[in-house]
């Protein structure tokens, strides 16, 4: 949807000074999750070991988790939010940089707040989305990795690992087809 076209977003968390997952247990349930995981642990260890930075304020690493069912990510977050699904696009569309529409209730207490954060650690940010959020969530969120200056520093595309990308559920569904329609024999 953001592209026109499948592509594979990589993440490198280990330039990450700020962190929002949209959803994303990308700590436990993602295929890149050792990686992830690892680079995660190893940031979070650098800016422990230093301290203190040059300017003498100090130095942190901060994960903000979005999300409406408990995950392992959303376990090691800093700031971890609890919202709807439905309420998931508002949040998305506020971090991207959309003017925010008078959020209502907590998420409108701190959706500025973390969008101020992020703003502030562009380029070494990265906002994930889930891979069960639909479309419009991952589009937010690389609108947001743009305009936060993160790709090419912390959030990388190329093409695709598949190289004939299907929807798996609608392939499942024309091979049902198929099977009832008896052009398949099992």
């Amino acid at each position: 949807m953001a592209f026109g076209q499948d592509v594979n977003t990589t993440y490198d968390f280990s330039k990450a000074d700020r962190i929002l997952s949209l959803g994303s247990d990308f700590l436990a349930s993602s295929p890149k999750t050792l990686r992830y995981a690892r680079d995660y642990a190893a940031k979070r260890r650098e800016i422990e070991s230093t301290g203190i930075s040059v300017n003498a304020e100090p130095k942190m690493s901060r994960l903000y988790v979005v999300e409406s069912t408990p995950t392992i990510t959303g376990a090691n977050a800093d700031h971890r939010f609890s919202v709807k699904p439905s309420e998931i696009e508002a949040i998305a569309q506020g971090v991207a940089g959309a003017s925010i529409v008078r959020a209502a209730g907590d998420i409108g207490r701190w959706l500025p707040a973390v969008a101020k954060d992020l703003q502030l650690h562009k380029g070494a940010s990265i906002v994930i989305a889930g891979d069960e959020q639909p479309p419009i969530i991952h589009a937010l969120a690389h609108a947001a990795n743009n305009a936060l200056g993160n790709v090419g520093k912390t959030v990388f595309y190329s093409d695709p690992l598949e190289a004939n990308s299907v929807d798996q559920t609608q392939s499942l569904r024309e091979l049902v087809a198929d099977i009832d329609a008896g052009k398949l024999i099992c």
